[in-house]
């Protein structure tokens, strides 16, 4: 599964999900991959405990650092930085579309449309699921509004960029 994770100042590092496995009760591993300018940038596997109530990362298992308590599914917090997290595909308006415009980041099959022309919808509510690369994606929105126009249909093949829905947003 791919997340966006989207900084205070806009950065954004773009993680690929691979594998999780659980190996007790206590212990388990994410295999993962940093996505940078469309290619993999670092390959890696994350160990996760839960000691006393409280969760540690480590490398190699050896050396084990303290997470700082998390809010998800909505925010990610790294040392002194604080990421908004959006699973499968980036939301309009974060990086690059307006608000309201509901773009592709990559190419794929519209499986899924959620939402008809007029339906008001709230921030976060998947919209349109989308495959790409094996997976289903939730899009969901960025703002509250209502659905002014659909571009594509189910069974459509898009590639990046393309606008798939417009969002009246309300202020």
């Amino acid at each position: 599964m791919r997340y966006h994770l989207i900084g205070e100042k806009n950065d954004e590092l773009i993680i690929d999900l691979r594998k999780t496995k659980k190996h007790s009760q206590e212990l388990c591993s994410f295999d993962f991959a940093l996505i940078k300018d469309n290619k993999i940038d670092l390959e890696q596997t994350v160990y996760i405990r839960q000691l006393a109530g409280k969760y540690y990362y480590s490398e190699d298992q050896v050396k084990w650092k303290r997470i700082a308590k998390q809010f998800f599914p909505t925010e990610l917090l790294h040392i002194n930085k604080r990421y908004q997290l959006h699973r499968g595909f980036k939301p309009s308006g974060a990086m690059g579309s307006s608000s309201g415009e509901l773009k592709t980041q990559m190419p794929g099959k519209v499986v899924k449309i959620l939402v008809e022309k007029g339906a008001q919808i709230k921030m976060g509510q998947t919209v349109v699921i989308l495959e790409a690369m094996k997976m289903e994606n939730e899009i969901n929105a960025d703002c509250d509004g209502v659905i002014k126009e659909i571009y594509v249909k189910e069974g459509d093949a898009i590639e990046s960029g393309v606008m798939m829905l417009e969002i009246s947003k309300e202020d």
